[in-house]
């Protein structure tokens, strides 16, 4: 009779512990599975190690790509002004090398007509009406819209918003400015203006009176506002470039990429406001230095993971195994048994051979000045100091940074050619595949090219970061394991169950022999 591994008798008629005798000839049987798992979490955390290098190695070239391209050299530009009443900007590159505005008259700009009425009322949420005043409705009438102030709102702010709200459509605006009731129109123009009327509130704080803001015409029906304007057009303004007169309707405007905002106007005899445009190897520097950091942090990432000790005592940990011990116990156990997974790993370690090599080696590109054909021409250079503390360092690089300020300021040319040379022709190959393109390319061009080809190495390896991938190496050889696995699980559950039937049919065995030893006993009385 076939016994299914959840239908089994346990030492009923043997008295033995069946469970535990088959648990435990089970361990020794599930020791190849547990290998196996062993194996394939190994290469899982194989694949997250070569893919946080992948990453890593991107980063840094995502951090240096500017340098192999001529336009980080010759696109990067400051400007400057001699004269405070003239700021200029860049808006894109410019081929101006220098302006110079001799006499400059300000636009006046187009304004909208404003009126104000001194209130001196210092708190908003004060009432406008006087004291012995009782609060009451008010109504005026303003650019033809009659206005009116209910009693509820017989406070300044609340005054104002419910003006404000009913003259949005007049595009008039009032506001509160320092105690004073200001009236604006948002349109500008000459022929805006604002005109008040039938104001019913004479006896209040507000202050305000009749009129308009005219300022040519008084009479007696519209009388002129004390502190009022009306609205006026753009009046253009010009500037004097170059020897070229330029009519402005804006006071900041662009020229080739400049953009120039006049404050004052300069008419003085002899005044001049000089404009230079000037290489921008502020930011040049920057790029330089960042690659250096990143070099530097890089190298030390990957040498870290090359000499890192292997822990051949600390195999990945059986899920029996986690059960049984404390987090901070399977954290301990796992930090040394992920150590040493990529220790001189020959891809990583050609690499960063090749990398060392990429920029030490001497660019011999047509036209470069041989003075400047190394990184250490510039002021990049190794460690000078062969102490067993720097020998570790492993190629870390040191930048001068005073000396590469200056030389950017001389030879700007010449330290774009160190880095960002090309060859340029039809035939499909690369600093990597030919060694005439390699000895002529800058070391941003070498450099760039020889991460591309690693980081498909390590694709092919274990796939991209991020991505799910079928076909690299440990991807494939997860899937063997995956398989493998299945297989010994499916013939150990046939061992397992191999075994209950084997126990089942002793204990079958061992009642009938106790019946039958129990009827010969009663028969013979």
């Amino acid at each position: 009779m076939d016994v299914n591994l959840t239908t089994h008798v346990s030492g009923l008629a043997s008295g033995m512990d069946t469970e535990k005798i088959v648990s435990d000839m089970m361990k020794v049987n599930r020791m190849p599975l547990d290998k196996l798992q062993q194996e394939k979490t190994i290469n899982t955390w194989k694949t997250e190690a070569y893919r946080e290098i992948n990453t890593k190695i991107d980063s840094f070239r995502t951090a240096m790509q500017d340098l192999r391209l001529e336009g980080t050299f010759t696109s990067a530009q400051k400007v400057t002004s001699s004269d405070d009443r003239v700021a200029v900007s860049l808006t894109g590159k410019t081929a101006q090398t220098s302006l110079t505005i001799t006499e400059a008259q300000l636009a006046k700009p187009a304004k909208g007509a404003s009126v104000s009425f001194d209130t001196k009322i210092t708190d908003g949420s004060a009432s406008f009406f006087p004291d012995g005043v009782a609060p009451r409705d008010l109504t005026f009438t303003i650019n033809g819209k009659e206005i009116k102030i209910s009693k509820e709102s017989n406070t300044f702010d609340k005054a104002i918003a419910e003006m404000k709200t009913q003259l949005a459509d007049k595009n008039i605006t009032v506001d509160n400015v320092g105690g004073s009731l200001v009236f604006s129109t948002t349109d500008t123009g000459a022929d805006k203006s604002i005109t008040i009327t039938g104001f019913t509130g004479a006896d209040t704080n507000l202050n305000i009176v009749d009129g308009t803001t005219d300022d040519t015409t008084v009479t007696a029906n519209t009388p002129k506002f004390t502190n009022s304007t009306n609205g006026s057009n753009i009046e253009p303004g010009y500037v004097d470039i170059n020897g070229t007169r330029i009519n402005i309707s804006s006071n900041m405007f662009t020229y080739d990429n400049i953009q120039i905002n006049l404050k004052q106007d300069i008419k003085e005899t002899n005044a001049q406001a000089a404009i230079s445009i000037t290489p921008d190897t502020d930011k040049v520097f920057d790029k330089i230095k960042t690659f250096v950091d990143k070099y530097n942090e890089l190298i030390k990432d990957l040498d870290d993971k090359l000499s890192e000790k292997k822990y051949r005592d600390y195999p990945p940990l059986t899920d029996d195994q986690k059960k049984a011990m404390k987090d901070d116990d399977i954290k301990l156990w796992e930090e040394k048994a992920k150590s040493g997974l990529l220790a001189n790993d020959p891809t990583i370690r050609q690499f960063l051979t090749q990398l060392r090599t990429s920029i030490g080696d001497a660019v011999e590109a047509a036209g470069i000045n041989t003075s400047f054909k190394t990184l250490k021409d510039i002021g990049i250079t190794t460690t000078t100091n062969y102490s067993a503390t720097a020998y570790k360092e492993n190629g870390k690089l040191y930048l001068d940074e005073t000396k590469l300020k200056s030389l950017l300021t001389s030879n700007l040319g010449d330290i774009q050619k160190l880095f960002a040379s090309k060859v340029v022709d039809d035939q499909k190959t690369n600093t990597i595949t030919s060694p005439e393109k390699y000895s002529n390319s800058g070391i941003g061009v070498r450099v760039y090219e020889r991460i591309g080809d690693v980081l498909d190495s390590l694709k092919v390896i274990a796939g991209a970061p991020d991505t799910i991938s079928l076909n690299s190496n440990l991807a494939k050889e997860a899937a063997s394991y995956d398989k493998r696995i299945a297989q010994l699980q499916d013939s150990l559950n046939t061992t397992e169950q191999n075994l209950w039937k084997k126990f089942n049919a002793m204990e079958e065995a061992l009642q009938k022999l106790n019946s039958q030893s129990s009827w010969i006993y009663q028969q013979l009385g």
